[in-house]
């Protein structure tokens, strides 16, 4: 019988992690992800039932809110949740039963890649690497944006630490935008 290996979105056995300049750039591969989306009128139900999950308010409209249960607002009445691997690998089924049928929730763990990066000066990294006014980006806030035509979320967690996710099918061209930006960033 063969012995599969796991791999990160980057092809290494243990997540990557690389210093360009003043830039820390980790791939994390420890967050187990789902989709939820409410069902037909029941939007304020679900966002109820994520406040109990979240032990705070559903993300609105450009949220993002860490914890132990991660959430941003991905559309009208969906959201993404991110839990730690090892607690949440079926997500989904972990979450299923208290949404009553109120939601539909989908597995998404492996069609993303996920980037945490650290340094100074975040706003003028991105300014090379999306539209995104990261002034108006402040911590507990997310955006879906474009990245070398890749479709992507990026979510503040902290004036220095900032999360980029997108498709695991582009991850090294989405990694190499990111280091090439870093590379550039004190311009």
């Amino acid at each position: 019988m063969s012995k599969l290996l796991a791999v990160s979105p980057l092809g290494f056995t243990t997540p990557h992690t690389e210093t360009v300049g003043a830039y820390s750039i980790s791939e994390v591969t420890d967050r187990a992800m789902a989709s939820v989306t409410a069902r037909k009128d029941c939007g304020a139900a679900v966002k109820t039932i994520l406040k109990k999950i979240l032990q705070q308010p559903a993300p609105e409209v450009g949220g993002y809110c860490t914890g132990e249960i991660e959430a941003f607002w991905t559309g009208q009445s969906q959201w993404m949740l991110a839990a730690d691997f090892d607690t949440h690998e079926d997500i989904v089924d972990s979450f299923a039963g208290t949404f009553k049928g109120k939601a539909s929730l989908t597995e998404q763990t492996d069609g993303w890649c996920r980037f945490a990066i650290t340094g100074p000066d975040l706003d003028r990294l991105c300014s090379l690497l999306c539209n995104i006014d990261m002034r108006q980006l402040t911590a507990g806030k997310a955006s879906r944006t474009s990245i070398e035509h890749i479709g992507c979320f990026v979510l503040r967690a902290a004036d220095d630490n900032i999360h980029i996710i997108g498709p695991r099918s582009s991850a090294a061209s989405l990694h190499h935008a990111i280091c090439a930006a870093a590379k550039s960033a004190p311009f």
